[in-house]
């Protein structure tokens, strides 16, 4: 490229891709697999971990509606991109896991949907989607097992984003759970409310 010929920035370019490939490298060799399948070490050592983090940075932003300034950011779909970096940003997937919770009703029903930059729910859309708070527990307990940070569970988190009705985390995953043993319908089943579990059912339609 013609402005590669300019000596000063030719070295910036060489030292910026230099720190970028450090980046990547520190990053993805916290997880290794060893195996005589070339094809297959290069998908779980590379690629799988690399679209985990490309979700995680910008999947939500790809667009002027999919930043959180329309709709916001989904409760559950958050919860699942935990599953799939915990292991390679712990603190980032802690403080993922703190504010979603912090969006969660008090009886642990939670918004669908909340926005990132302000972190409130999005009360435009509300709740009623009976499988998000259960994601809330699934993205805590990989949590807790790739970190075994169990302090996480003590921290204070509000409800609804009022800090006047903080409560450990460990409370929040427990009316989690309450809340959808509680909406049961007439053969003991959960009940699926609003709509989805996991996109697979719209009872709006």
């Amino acid at each position: 490229m013609p402005f590669l010929k300019n000596t000063t920035l030719r070295q910036k370019f060489d030292t910026a891709l230099a720190a970028l490939k450090d980046y990547w490298t520190h990053l993805l060799s916290s997880y290794i697999v060893d195996t005589e399948d070339k094809k297959l070490c290069r998908m779980v050592n590379i690629w799988n971990q690399y679209q985990c983090m490309v979700t995680f940075n910008m999947s939500r932003s790809a667009s002027y509606y999919e930043s959180g300034t329309g709709r916001g950011m989904g409760f559950r779909d958050s919860c699942q991109d935990l599953l799939g970096f915990v292991h390679l940003i712990p603190d980032s997937a802690r403080q993922r896991i703190l504010d979603i919770a912090a969006t969660q009703f008090e009886d642990g029903s939670a918004y669908h949907q909340y926005q990132p930059l302000t972190k409130k729910g999005n009360s435009d859309i509300g709740s009623g989607f009976n499988d998000d708070p259960l994601w809330l527990i699934a993205g805590t307990a990989a949590y807790l097992k790739e970190t075994g940070d169990f302090s996480i569970l003590d921290e204070k988190v509000a409800f609804d984003c009022d800090t006047s009705k903080a409560q450990p985390l460990m409370e929040h995953l427990r009316r989690s759970f309450n809340y959808t043993t509680t909406h049961l319908g007439p053969h003991k089943l959960p009940l699926i409310g609003r709509a989805d579990w996991n996109d697979c059912l719209n009872l709006n339609c």
